[in-house]
């Protein structure tokens, strides 16, 4: 028997041409995603799923659908869809054939076929230069300009403010253009993680059915506590640490992933709403991390799983701009500052693991916990004898039991290289765990 969908469409698009149903990468993720066309009206529609574990259709009174799936058609403009091919032009005149077929034969078949040449050079040249020989190239201004337009209409037709609007349309967006647009209508760094109804969650489980599948307690366990009581920072003591799930003798990196994985989105959905100040991973000290690089390649592992599975579709972990400045790891929308902790420090190191000598530990730090903490802004300047902000108290603390750590002359640097600290305790030293 042929598998039976429920399919939600515009009431028009039933009188008209049939829909005909495509597979391309997606213009940020890069992975397949199913698309729907109304060839009549040359308009591409992107097919989202909604889903819950135990859910049927009844139609009609008079049968049942078992598979209770949903699934919904919104409209997209295939100038979205065209950027990572018309990226590669920035600086060359190419051919609509070409562009079309430089990242995927089956993509550019797939606009011919449903396309006309005439149709796709219109559109096309919207945002990018054409000359004599009718070869296109992006212009970059132009391409800003058009998204700020985009990004003007949202916040006008969809009462959105400027994060929100910026945060629906980075979702077809490749870094770099993210970061370019960003720039061009001068948000602050991240401004989008703030968005409060992420729309890369619309296609999820809600966090209460979440919560029914799986379940995360709050530091349980024991080396984390005793990192957290002996701890120099001063908000340490009294921090909320939910802790990852424990990792079972013999267990691969991946296996361990699998049951991570559930704990780490419950913990995501409910940190707007829920004062947790920390999600910890705990892993054994032996063969696998028998060195500080060893430890970071663990690390790495574990934050590319995350990645790979992050509901917003960010894959932070896929850029290629880790050790640079203005990078985050993020997942489901919330960045986070991760610190990491391991026997492998001497107690005179600021990373140092204390009695927790059979663990290594990665704190993921939401920062959200942060502002709710109102902490001061970072600074390369410290009041030693006078401590009056928090930062100060915190620097002077690790300094007075002898486990001060390296202050920069800047606050600009990326994130990355303080992640796993050198033994040495030195910032010209630095482990580049993404390699």
């Amino acid at each position: 028997m042929t598998q039976q969908y429920v399919l939600v469409v515009d009431k028009q698009l039933l009188y008209d041409t049939p829909l005909e149903f495509i597979r391309f990468h997606h213009p940020r993720s890069n992975l397949i995603q199913s698309f729907a066309i109304d060839k009549k009206n040359k308009i591409i529609f992107e097919l989202i799923k909604y889903e819950q574990k135990y859910s049927s259709w009844f139609v009609n009174d008079k049968m049942v659908i078992n598979n209770g799936t949903l699934y919904m058609t919104t409209p997209v403009n295939i100038l979205f869809l065209m950027l990572p091919a018309l990226w590669n032009t920035r600086i060359q005149y190419m051919s609509i054939v070409n562009i079309l077929k430089m990242n995927d034969e089956n993509f550019g078949d797939f606009y011919l076929n449903f396309f006309t040449i005439d149709f796709i050079s219109e559109k096309i040249s919207i945002i990018c230069d054409m000359n004599e020989k009718q070869e296109f190239q992006l212009n970059e201004q132009k391409l800003m300009k058009w998204l700020e337009e985009r990004h003007q209409r949202l916040m006008t037709k969809g009462d959105l403010n400027n994060a929100q609007a910026f945060d629906i349309i980075c979702e077809y967006l490749n870094d770099d253009c993210v970061e370019q647009l960003q720039q061009y209508l001068k948000l602050k760094e991240n401004s989008f993680v703030h968005y409060e109804i992420p729309t890369g969650q619309k296609n999820q489980p809600k966090a209460t059915e979440l919560k029914k599948a799986t379940t995360i307690d709050i530091c349980t366990t024991r080396n984390i506590t005793t990192i957290k009581q002996k701890s120099d920072c001063i908000f340490a003591k009294r921090s909320h640490i939910c802790a990852a799930p424990t990792w079972a003798q013999n267990e691969s990196i991946e296996q361990y992933c699998e049951r991570l994985l559930p704990t780490f989105m419950i913990f995501c959905a409910f940190v707007r709403e829920v004062s947790f100040d920390g999600y910890v991973v705990e892993i054994p000290h032996n063969e696998l991390t028998r060195t500080i690089e060893d430890f970071a390649q663990v690390f790495k592992k574990i934050l590319k799983c995350l990645s790979d599975n992050d509901p917003a579709k960010r894959y932070c972990m896929n850029s290629t701009k880790i050790d640079s400045r203005g990078w985050v790891f993020e997942f489901d929308r919330i960045t986070f500052f991760i610190t990491t902790f391991s026997p492998h420090y001497p107690n005179n190191h600021p990373r140092y693991a204390h009695e927790s000598k059979n663990y290594c530990h990665i704190l993921f730090q939401p920062e959200l916990s942060f502002l709710r903490h109102n902490l001061s802004d970072d600074t390369p300047l410290t009041n030693w004898e006078n401590p009056t902000t928090d930062r100060d108290k915190i620097r002077v603390s690790f300094q007075n039991h002898e486990r001060s750590y390296p202050i920069r002359d800047t606050i600009h640097y990326p994130a990355a290289h303080d992640m796993i600290r050198p033994l040495s305790n030195d910032v010209e030293n630095i482990v580049q765990w993404w390699l």
